[in-house]
């Protein structure tokens, strides 16, 4: 795994740690970028401990900027195989948190934007590692197949006019999901492309918050 850094935040100080929040940044990004919107995240979960770490793959840019996987030559018949590659690592360091803390997988919630929303849709494929995603400008590297099995609540944020992540990517997830009796929900931002807005960041928290304490089913807006 990457060397590069991890910030971590504990709760406000009148709480102890009852949730993680992990959030996993966009291709060519840093962890700081997604710093401003853990601590909004964080101001409807103040019983949040927020951990946002560094892409695994440092080296591809030069720089600050990073990405989770490799993205030059990326193509529909390699996504899934490069994704996969660093879900073990993902795995490591989000259980090594969850230890650290006390925090169990159902109290875990996976947050990433565009690549990094990637990484977590593909990561709780895998079983136990998170009770919920929110994916901002993302995508699965491979929809999920019938038969399937996800136990995470999946909240799905897109802007209408994405030109880098289409919609369509989100609402056919959506559609894939609510055919598998996953909790799924998805807002789609009007005037939104490739990016997030606080309207989008908005709508994320509280679609977790919704599904977190009032048990909700997922619906589609």
């Amino acid at each position: 795994m990457s060397s590069g850094r991890v910030f971590r935040f504990a709760p406000t100080p009148e709480h102890p740690a009852r949730h993680l929040f992990v959030f996993l940044h966009g291709c060519g990004a840093t962890a700081q970028s997604m710093i401003p919107i853990a601590f909004k995240f964080q101001a409807r979960f103040p019983s949040a401990a927020l951990v946002v770490p560094s892409g695994f793959n440092p080296d591809a840019r030069g720089g600050a900027a990073q990405d989770w996987y490799p993205t030059r030559g990326l193509n529909p018949d390699n996504h899934r195989e490069r994704v996969a590659s660093v879900l073990p690592d993902v795995e490591d360091l989000v259980r090594r948190e969850q230890t650290n803390l006390g925090v169990n997988e159902c109290r875990t919630v996976l947050i990433g934007f565009s690549q990094g929303g990637t990484v977590a849709l593909e990561a709780v494929k895998r079983p136990g590692i998170a009770g919920a995603v929110v994916a901002f400008s993302s995508r699965f590297a491979q929809t999920p197949c019938r038969g399937s099995r996800i136990s995470s609540r999946i909240h799905l944020v897109h802007g209408a006019f994405d030109s880098v992540v289409s919609r369509v990517y989100a609402e056919r997830a959506a559609r894939v999901l609510a055919g598998l009796h996953v909790p799924v929900t998805l807002d789609i931002v009007e005037d939104l492309g490739h990016a997030l807005s606080h309207r989008a960041i908005s709508l994320g928290s509280l679609r977790l918050l919704q599904g977190i304490y009032e048990g909700r089913r997922a619906t589609v807006h």
